[in-house]
């Protein structure tokens, strides 16, 4: 099944009955686009997986525990610098996008109290993870976006987070029958109907489409 924004809805759902309140107390990065953070949460501990590859981005909880390098990578130890000992206070998916919000309660070095986001884009050779402060002032990115990489959008330390330039299809979460048949009366002639619902709405797979249809 595609990890679409209708599976990651879902996911966001669960982890917040269970994650949201969890200590964080451990973290590492078993691969070069993966971290997994050790959470101590009501019903006990749980590792938190968030892939950020090209190959199989998501984000869930996972009981396969990996080997991890011998020398932790630079974003692993500025992960481990802010959000060490932090609380999860909140998580939430923006819109129907492939993109959520990690909220934790951290402090810096003088021991006041702030927040942090660890802002995951779940979003296929375009994922990434990001770290903000409470202003979403970037900290640093596991994968930097620089103007000659897009021209459109960069992620790069001290600029202010934007979420990715939104599609130019409707949300579904929000989409009326008044507004669906409307779409549907001005789709192509002989658009197949799974074409069409990937077509006009965002989020959705083309395994999803298919399984509505």
């Amino acid at each position: 099944m595609a990890f679409d924004a209708g599976m990651l809805a879902c996911v966001v759902s669960e982890l917040k009955k269970s994650a949201v309140g969890g200590r964080v107390e451990r973290i590492h990065q078993p691969e070069l686009d993966e971290i997994i953070i050790q959470l101590r949460t009501v019903q006990g501990g749980r590792r938190l997986l968030i892939n950020a590859g090209s190959r199989s981005p998501r984000i869930g909880y996972t009981a396969l525990a990996k080997e991890n390098p011998a020398t932790p990578p630079n974003f692993c130890m500025l992960l481990r610098k802010h959000l060490g000992s932090a609380r999860l206070k909140d998580i939430a998916q923006q819109g129907f996008e492939r993109v959520v919000w990690l909220g934790f309660e951290c402090r810096d070095e003088l021991g006041f109290e702030g927040t942090k986001y660890l802002i995951a884009e779940v979003m296929g050779k375009y994922s990434n993870l990001i770290l903000a402060d409470a202003s979403l002032r970037i900290i640093n990115a596991l994968r930097p976006v620089d103007f000659t990489t897009s021209s459109r959008r960069q992620v790069l330390p001290g600029m202010k987070y934007e979420l990715p330039p939104p599609q130019d299809k409707a949300d579904p979460m929000v989409t009326g029958r008044e507004e669906f048949f409307a779409a549907v009366a001005a789709a192509p002639a002989g658009q197949k109907a799974e074409r069409f619902i990937i077509d006009t709405f965002i989020g959705i797979s083309a395994a999803l489409a298919r399984e509505i249809v």
